[in-house]
């Protein structure tokens, strides 16, 4: 693979898929659709195609775990869906209880009022402000790869363009841990 197909792959893949406010129903949704619509806005985030986003016993033990809270009259209002959103960004990268010190934190302060709204639209602001970032890092990162790799073969500089990514994630992990310890109050030992 050489740099331009690395970065030609890197321009041809689409690596966020947002679910505007806009697309959130206005209305509250039974479980069955709750569960559609979650499922059918984060499709593309399925690696294979039999792999599941959500599930019923997912919101269920979410609901039992206090991750979000419970629906009222079995229905489940928008601010929950922008909760299963966050729900799943952060369980791809972090542990249940994490998650659960995050989502508890935000919805105390946040469920019941219209700041879930206006922070949602923020965050789906500056993740597209990221995105175009992250896409002129790669970038860099895969120019340098390429000039201080010359006499490696693709696989190589396919692993190491990899862990390097693999780094990173790991980093943002730790970040993201800190954070989540000083929420909850809690210190490392």
């Amino acid at each position: 693979m050489q740099v331009e197909e690395l970065l030609d792959f890197l321009n041809t893949n689409e690596f966020i898929n947002q679910i505007e406010s806009t697309k959130i129903p206005n209305i509250n949704l039974y479980m069955d659709q709750a569960l559609s619509f979650m499922n059918e806005n984060l499709e593309h985030y399925k690696r294979n195609s039999k792999d599941k986003i959500l599930t019923k016993s997912m919101i269920n033990n979410y609901v039992k775990n206090e991750l979000i809270p419970k629906p009222e009259n079995k229905k489940y209002y928008p601010q929950h869906i922008i909760s299963l959103i966050y729900i799943f960004y952060l369980k791809q990268i972090l542990s249940l209880e994490d998650v659960k010190i995050i989502m508890n934190q935000y919805e105390k302060n946040h469920f019941n009022c219209e700041s879930i709204n206006d922070l949602y639209k923020i965050f789906l602001s500056s993740e597209q402000k990221e995105v175009l970032k992250l896409e002129k890092d790669l970038e860099e990162l895969a120019k340098n790869i390429y000039e201080d790799c010359r006499n490696f073969d693709d696989d190589e500089i396919i692993f190491l363009f990899i862990m390097l990514l693999s780094s990173r994630a790991n980093t943002y992990k730790v970040i993201i841990e800190n954070l989540t310890d000083y929420l909850s109050g809690s210190k490392k030992s």
